[in-house]
This record gives C-alpha cells, structure tokens and sequence, in this order.
C-alpha cells in the first residue's frame, strides 16, 4: 500500500511553526536554565523546611513559565489564536515578569558575593509588584505629551503630531482602540500628523482592515508615514499603498516640499533601515530623501529608528523623528536599547541635527511599561530665537 506524503500544513498546523519549532526548543532550553537560576536565587532564603510549600509552589510556577512562552507565541501562528487569547496575553504578562525576575535576581546574585543576606526573596515581591504597576501603566491610554520645536516664524504656533509604534493587531491594540487614538488627535486639530513605523503587528488580510479608522482623520491635516522593521518582519503586504488608501503620504526616501509663500518645509522620510534584511530590493536612504534642488528653510525627516542620522552622508536636516525605541518600556531594557541607538527617549543632538525618539504609542510583547509610558507627541513650532 503506498503511503500519502503529508502536506506541510497537515491537520492545519502552520509551516511556520514547523521551521521554528528547533529554534524554539533551543530557546525554550535556554529559558529553562534561566527559570532555574531565578529559583536557586529567590530561595536561598527559603531553604528550611518550613518553606517547602512555597518552595513547591514556586517550582510549579516557573516551570510552567518554561513552557507559557513557546507555547503562547506557536498559539499566535495557529488559526485557534482568537479562541486561545487569553494564553496570549498569559504568555506576554509572563514574558515582561520573567523580564524582571531575571533581572532582579542577576542583581541579588551579585549583592550576595558582596554582602551575604537572608532576603534573597525579594527578588519575587519586587518582580510582582512592580510587574502589577507596569501592567496598569502598560493597559493605560496613550498619554497626549507636549514638545516645542524651534522653526522659523512662517512655521510658529502650528502643530505636529507624531504617533509610533502601535503595533496595531497586538493583543487589545485594535480598531476600537485605534478610533480612539484618531479621536484624540482631530480633537488636538493638528496641521500635520506623521506615524514612524511599525504601525502594525500581523498578517495583512487580518490587520489591514483594522486601520480603517485612519481614514477619518482630521481631512486639514497633512498626513505622513513611514515604515518600520515589523512592517518587512511579517512580510505581510503593501502597508504603504494601504497608508496611501487611508489619505497619507508615504515617504519612501522621498519627501514633499510645503510652501508657505516665500518659505518652504520640507517633510522627508525613509523605509526602516533594516528593511534590506527581509527585502534586499529595498534600501534605506536618507540622503536620496532629503536631496532637492528647491531652497527649503526646515527639514524633517521622518526615519523609525533614532540610529539613521548617522546614515546621513550629504545631507542634513533641522529635526529627526523616530520612534523604535519604546522609551526602554520595561526598565532595565532601557540599556539594552542604548546600546544600540544614540538615544531612547526624548531629544539629543548629534551631529547638529536635533534627534527625537518617541516612547511608542502602543507597545510590543508584555502589555507593560515601568520607567515609560505610552504618549501621542504633540510638537508645536515657536520662533526660533
């Protein structure tokens, strides 16, 4: 009798979940090891036997971590992710309390080579107390922040407002949510609105639907986007063409110049500088972006992550806007992200261009924030002095 070869996606299991599944148990080993530091760690303080129970309790708890994150993330890949969502969000609050765990407990084991003590386990009431508040801060609205921009007085009391990272298609990071994102910027009557990447967090047959409130954007407004690396990560759709349907110009190292009378803004804008990495037709290229022949008097540059100002070769610009960074979302992440870009958060100078990294207007991963928080940037231009 000759045998049937199965289809890749036998008993609909998803291809991609059988190319991950090595990588995964790898991680998921890695991960074990690490959940077994974090036990050694916190209990070294609970070691009579009265503490047996606690100690069980705790074994339990961390061994299911072991499994909750591969499983949560495959769950996400399957088509029974809608009906299995509360093991998402499981997976994710974990994923951000393993975060501190880890973190927390890396400290206390080198707080004790330095000063041997028998509070080992505070390492656990931190990682659930402050993973309790980062939860609130994390499930919080964006927070509406207020910067001021120096420009030349043809641009003075108009407003800018950027939103980033949304990641919409995440967890509760929906439409519904994203109408209310819409409604507070028409309410805001901004003059421009710019959205820096990593807008969406998912196939495009299943997130571009929920964009559909960007269309009712305030129609005075001028509206600009940019991609981010999770836009090529899912290598899902045209999320550009998509932003083009929704009334917004998307800036693929390209720009578009402003007039005000006399005077001239120029808005310019690239592609994620790791969008070569899923897509090599693609390139990220600032200085193609802001090139013109026309005599501007301010230069923006929309770019998602604050790293592209140092792929400035030719040109230059008066302001950066980026996002990518989260603000570090869950400290101590924060110095992970520095490593990397030239700022996390806020504004800096580097190489005379005012750079700007906004905090993210969603999140990705564990629904938690600690030391940042969520915000929709509202930049309003003054006369430079």
């Amino acid at each position: 009798m000759k045998l049937k070869k199965l289809s890749p996606s036998f008993m609909g299991v998803n291809p991609r979940i059988q190319k991950l599944l090595i990588p995964l148990i790898i991680l998921s080993s890695i991960f074990a090891v690490i959940h077994f530091f974090i036990f050694q760690v916190a209990t070294l303080s609970l070691l009579d036997e009265k503490y047996n129970f606690l100690r069980n309790i705790l074994a339990v708890i961390l061994a299911a971590g072991v499994f909750v994150m591969p499983i949560g993330y495959m769950v996400t890949l399957t088509p029974f992710k809608k009906k299995l969502m509360a093991l998402t969000w499981i997976n994710y609050i974990w994923m951000g309390t393993f975060h501190l765990l880890f973190h927390f407990s890396l400290l206390e084991f080198l707080a004790q080579m330095i000063w041997p003590h028998p509070y080992s386990y505070w390492t656990l009431i931190a990682s659930v107390v402050i993973g309790a508040w980062a939860l609130y801060k994390g499930l919080k609205f964006p927070k509406i922040k207020n910067y001021i921009l120096e420009a030349p007085s043809f641009l003075a009391g108009q407003k800018l407002v950027q939103i980033s990272d949304l990641h919409v298609g995440m967890l509760h990071l929906n439409q519904k949510w994203l109408a209310k994102i819409v409604e507070k910027i028409n309410h805001l009557q901004p003059e421009f609105v710019a959205i820096t990447g990593d807008l969406v967090e998912g196939p495009y047959p299943e997130v571009s639907p929920q964009l559909e409130p960007l269309k009712n954007l305030n129609a005075n407004s001028k509206k600009f986007y940019i991609t981010g690396n999770h836009e090529y990560i899912h290598q899902s759709g045209p999320w550009e063409n998509r932003l083009e349907q929704l009334g917004f110009r998307s800036l693929h190292n390209s720009s578009e110049i402003i007039s005000y009378g006399e005077h001239k803004l120029q808005m310019a804008g690239i592609p994620d500088r790791m969008a070569p990495r899923f897509n090599s037709t693609i390139t990220s290229n600032p200085d193609r972006a802001l090139f013109t022949t026309e005599k501007v008097d301010y230069r923006i540059l929309l770019a998602h992550e604050p790293s592209s100002v140092f792929d400035l070769k030719n040109e230059t610009c008066d302001v950066i806007l980026s996002g990518h960074t989260h603000g570090g979302q869950i400290f101590p992440f924060y110095f992970y992200v520095r490593a990397l870009q030239p700022v996390v958060k806020g504004f800096k100078v580097i190489r005379n261009i005012l750079v700007f990294a906004h905090e993210g207007t969603g999140f990705w991963g564990p629904p938690m924030r600690w030391l940042s928080e969520s915000e929709i940037a509202v930049f309003e231009f003054v006369t430079k002095k």
